[in-house]
């Protein structure tokens, strides 16, 4: 029957006809892209995907060119084939890769140099022998009022340089405590050193003279054979 007879609208056949598309689209309309409508901010996964697999091959192959540059370089910690150092030391003026004395053959892990560093630990070993020396302080003083009185005559006390000599040993190994110490931080820091046990020398001597020279000019019979001598 005529659909027009009943009433109703003549509408063209579907696009799924015969003669139509499957897909239900107008004929010679292209098909939308993948992601086309998707919402604002949404990421093709495919694309990320591609993209963390490009930048993994990148690192890889990165990787590879570094592994085998390390495997062509030679170690510079291990010996060559005739067993002497393979490392160079290319010194300005000089033809490159051409070697050059170790630094370690002019110049000393400690102080600024062998010498510097003899020096300073011959120094310090005449100090430590002179606090030992000083340890006798029986004979320190004893050598003392023999001194003493060939210059002025005897002392009225004596028995005092004992006292002062025992003081004058704490001066001097207090003195060579701190010059050591001194010492061996400058030798680590490889800066001359040789200058500072000469100078605790003579601080020390001059302090532990100090004691001595106290008892020996407070002594009664000394003053008064000073003013004897100066005429008083």
């Amino acid at each position: 029957m005529d659909e027009t007879a009943l009433g109703r609208e003549a509408r063209p056949a579907s696009a799924s006809s015969a003669t139509g598309r499957r897909d239900g689209r107008v004929h010679g309309t292209p098909a939308p892209e993948y992601g086309e409508y998707a919402p604002e901010g949404w990421v093709n996964p495919v694309l990320v995907e591609q993209e963390r697999q490009a930048a993994e091959d990148r690192r890889r192959d990165d990787a590879q060119r570094q592994d085998a540059v390390t495997r062509r370089a030679p170690d510079p910690t291990r010996p060559g084939p005739d067993g002497r150092d393979v490392r160079r030391t290319h010194e300005p003026g000089s033809p490159r890769g051409s070697s050059a004395a170790p630094t370690s053959a002019s110049t000393s892990p400690y102080g600024a140099s062998r010498l510097d560093f003899v020096l300073t630990v011959g120094l310090l070993f005449v100090g430590l022998w002179s606090v030992f020396g000083a340890l006798s302080t029986g004979m320190v003083a004893s050598v003392t009022r023999e001194y003493v009185a060939g210059q002025f005559g005897e002392m009225s006390s004596p028995a005092a340089l004992s006292s002062a000599a025992v003081v004058r040993v704490v001066i001097l190994a207090v003195v060579f405590a701190l010059v050591a110490w001194w010492s061996v931080r400058r030798l680590r820091a490889r800066r001359w050193t040789f200058w500072v046990p000469l100078v605790g020398g003579v601080v020390a001597s001059a302090l532990g003279a100090v004691p001595m020279l106290v008892v020996v000019f407070q002594d009664p019979a000394v003053q008064e054979a000073i003013r004897r001598a100066s005429g008083g």
